[in-house]
């Protein structure tokens, strides 16, 4: 059993989340995975089971664990006690696979995505539900939270109680008014605030400069009387929140000289409501797990109505992307030799344009391959890109649940690109198969096309998939749907669209499926 732990008097510390899970997008995929325990009680065995599953199901992996097709939680369980047996207690839970349990759920604890706590039933908010069930996206869900979060809660032992989120935009809305920015070195600064002051913070600015982060450690060690590491201050603390105001589309990061933070103008007005929200939280509920949660589960009703109303704003303002990427290309002087660098980049901590850095490697890939069907065909059809941009064009956040990836259209065609980084087999086929059929299909804006495409494109196409793939073109031509239908691993759909190839290779590839489905009948 875990060991009660000894309450530590509160201090004033920097903002930090846990820095285990450095992408908050993978929250997503985990929240998804785990979420059929919900209710059921946090104990060693149901943890077990639990940390079994996020293996099975590729989306934490260990040299030491081997998955291979049909391996079950019961096959690996323990496997999974050895591999974390040297992890320390955390968070309320024991040492071992439990403790990595925590690792996960802690930040979506502090978001009020979940209530997580050892021996207890293990709730779902409802915002938490809404996303998996793709009813609201990462940014929306993300965004909400963001709002009721409070430096103190139950998670984390701080004298600073205030709203971190909401100080740091206000910071930002005051800068912009003046015609500055945030810089990163200030934004490293502003995460040791002690109660959230923006005119306070801005005076600070004022009367200080900070050149690097050298002069920023120097400065956080004298005036706030820190003695953490130099890399935990300046770059891992700094990094992981960073992202988080990213993903709920709060900041776009900009390069000139320096990086600098900036709101994110695509979104300035649903900013300037969510600001006006009025939450508050009680001394019991920032120092009870449960309250908090339950407290962090309410309002959602007029959060949502603002999502609603933001939703039709950028359905209004979302022409601007259809051939948005031109100005990219523009901009930022990006040729065919600088976007297929940039694409085999992907995945590693290399980069061609350093302002593309920030962008999470699933967004870069969606991204790139935009900007190479760009490149490649020109103003010959509209380009569409659904993920969520700044005011500059950088996504930010992936497409809403309803919405394929890339689409590319003209009067006579239709072209949905779906794309993902995913490379396990059952994560391929349980989110990246059905529902791309269903954005083909359901989307009524193009349903006049004469003749319809699909693009599938993956690191790796396994069998399973590929098959997937080869039924779905049967049915449609079964059904006399006029529809091209091609999964590609990645390297092969970027050397078809070098030489322009793309809708020929998707009917020689359909036709082929055909007449191979014909011959076994035969």
């Amino acid at each position: 059993m875990a060991k009660k732990k000894i309450k530590r008097q509160a201090t004033y510390k920097q903002m930090a989340f846990e820095t285990a899970v450095r992408n908050p997008e993978r929250y997503i995929e985990i929240l998804g995975a785990i979420s059929e325990f919900e209710g059921i009680i946090l104990n060693d065995e149901n943890l077990l089971k639990i940390v079994s599953k996020l293996y099975v199901d590729g989306i934490v992996s260990s040299d030491e664990i081997t998955i291979i097709e049909n391996t079950t939680i019961e096959d690996i369980k323990g496997q999974v006690q050895n591999v974390n047996s040297t992890r320390r207690a955390d968070g309320g839970f024991p040492a071992g696979y439990a403790s990595r349990f925590w690792t996960y759920m802690r930040t979506p604890s502090e978001l009020g995505f979940v209530y997580a706590q050892y021996n207890e039933p293990f709730k779902l908010s409802e915002i938490c539900k809404k996303l998996i069930a793709g009813e609201i996206d990462e940014q929306e869900a993300f965004s909400i939270q963001a709002v009721k979060y409070n430096r103190r809660n139950p998670y984390r032992n701080v004298s600073n109680d205030f709203n971190f989120f909401t100080f740091i935009m206000n910071v930002l809305l005051t800068l912009k008014a003046k015609g500055k920015s945030l810089s990163y070195e200030q934004f490293i600064v502003a995460m040791f605030s002690h109660n959230g002051n923006v005119n306070e913070f801005i005076t600070l600015l004022e009367n200080n400069t900070f050149k690097d982060f050298d002069e920023v450690f120097d400065f956080v060690t004298k005036e706030y009387k820190v003695n953490t590491k130099f890399k935990t201050i300046t770059q891992d603390y700094p990094d992981v929140v960073r992202r988080v105001f990213i993903i709920s589309g709060f900041i776009t990061i900009r390069f000139s000289g320096k990086k600098l933070i900036q709101i994110n103008e695509s979104k300035l007005k649903y900013i300037q409501e969510l600001l006006k929200f009025d939450f508050k939280l009680s001394e019991e509920e920032k120092s009870n797990a449960l309250s908090y949660f339950s407290r962090l589960d309410a309002q959602n009703n007029t959060l949502l109505r603002l999502i609603q109303t933001a939703r039709k704003e950028d359905l209004i303002d979302g022409e601007q992307y259809v051939n948005k990427i031109f100005s990219i290309i523009d901009d930022y002087k990006i040729d065919e030799e600088i976007i297929l660098e940039s694409i085999e980049k992907i995945g590693t901590k290399r980069t061609v344009i350093d302002e593309f850095r920030e962008i999470p490697d699933p967004l870069k890939l969606e991204f790139f391959i935009s900007i190479l069907i760009a490149l490649k065909y020109g103003k010959q059809y509209a380009i569409r890109p659904n993920y969520k941009a700044d005011h500059i064009g950088k996504p930010y956040s992936h497409a809403p649940g309803n919405k394929g990836d890339i689409e590319i259209f003209s009067k006579d065609i239709y072209w949905l690109i779906e794309v993902t980084l995913i490379r396990n087999k059952t994560q391929q086929l349980n989110h990246e198969t059905a529902n791309v059929i269903r954005h083909l299909y359901s989307n009524e804006e193009f349903s006049d096309r004469l003749t319809k495409y699909l693009s599938f494109i993956a690191p790796t196409i396994h069998q399973d998939v590929r098959e997937f793939f080869d039924f779905s073109i049967v049915k449609s031509r079964s059904s006399e749907y006029n529809v091209s239908i091609k999964p590609y691993d990645l390297q092969e759909f970027v050397e078809v669209t070098q030489s322009c190839g793309n809708f020929e290779d998707m009917k020689v590839y359909t036709s082929q499926v055909i007449e191979s489905f014909r011959n076994n009948l035969n």
